[in-house]
């Protein structure tokens, strides 16, 4: 198993690294900046366990591989990588570039970001819903997450205050733009996800969302890894997964989770929600009661 990486307090001319020490955010793990001004090591095979990890892109050109495919990025794109899963630069050394990056846990939704209860939960829950991989920031999105780091590195608790503010307004301007993003698919591919969307506790047939792209299932593949940087099985295993770790945050058993779900048994349930998180549900279940407590 992939380690998961450890990040540290830094503060240097090209590199400055926030740990909740500094920080002091709910819900946010590690805010950093780097400025690459030569090409750099490449960036190893690593995990961030139980945090969405975004990379924004400011300039310059970067890629990265999940699960053997590479994503090449440019400046204004956001790079996400869900809780628990393997990513890296695949080899090639990190380029000429500036980036931004924070690792949120989603789980701290009752006082994320220091919103309040109902604002603090629907943020996170929106986060939790996007399934876009690759996002373009536009301008202002961009000096929003810029300026929110250096604000949120101040000492002055009004820089410090109007920083964190900032991040809500990136991060609910992310949202936007992956609910935009998926309201441009082709009307095939989107009719092929509203079915799942609509069916994500049932078994959903690759057979079944191609005749509802009114598509033959090879061409639906194509088009579907084309729009949305997934095939239609990890789409639908994202979604699925997901909404499991939901469910199992509100006590409901592994079994019934897998029933209710659509999985044809509990033990092909436990491989996928492994494959995608790196945890089987009994271990993520336990992480997640003895997060509860140590609050």
């Amino acid at each position: 198993m992939t380690e998961p990486i450890t990040e540290e307090y830094w503060w240097g001319e090209n590199r400055q690294v926030l740990t909740p020490e500094q920080h002091h955010i709910p819900g946010v793990q590690v805010f950093g900046h780097s400025l690459n001004v030569r090409a750099v090591s490449p960036l190893e095979r690593h995990v961030h366990p139980g945090c969405l990890e975004l990379v924004l892109l400011v300039r310059g050109n970067q890629s990265y591989t999940v699960d053997g495919r590479t994503y090449p990025l440019s400046g204004g794109n956001v790079f996400i990588s869900f809780p628990g899963e393997e990513h890296s630069s695949g080899g090639e050394p990190q380029n000429v570039s500036e980036i931004y990056w924070i690792q949120l846990e989603l789980a701290h939704t009752e006082n994320f970001l220091h919103l309040d209860g109902e604002a603090s939960g629907q943020l996170c829950r929106q986060l939790q819903s996007i399934s876009q991989r690759v996002l373009y920031c536009g301008e202002e999105l961009r000096r929003w997450f810029a300026e929110s780091f250096w604000n949120i590195a101040s000492s002055d608790t009004v820089h410090r205050a109007y920083g964190r503010s900032l991040l809500s307004c990136f991060l609910h301007g992310i949202f936007l733009q992956e609910r935009a993003a998926a309201l441009e698919l082709s009307d095939e591919v989107a009719a092929a996800v509203t079915y799942i969307r609509q069916n994500l506790c049932e078994e959903i047939m690759l057979e079944s969302l191609a005749q509802c792209a009114g598509l033959s299932l090879s061409r639906f593949k194509v088009r579907f890894k084309q729009e949305t940087g997934m095939t239609p099985r990890e789409y639908i295993n994202q979604l699925k997964i997901r909404e499991a770790k939901r469910m199992l945050q509100k006590g409901e058993s592994i079994t019934r989770t897998a029933q209710e779900l659509g999985f044809g048994s509990s033990q092909y349930f436990a491989v996928v929600f492994k494959k995608i998180t790196l945890y089987t549900p009994s271990e993520y279940r336990q992480n997640w009661q003895e997060q509860l407590h140590s609050k």
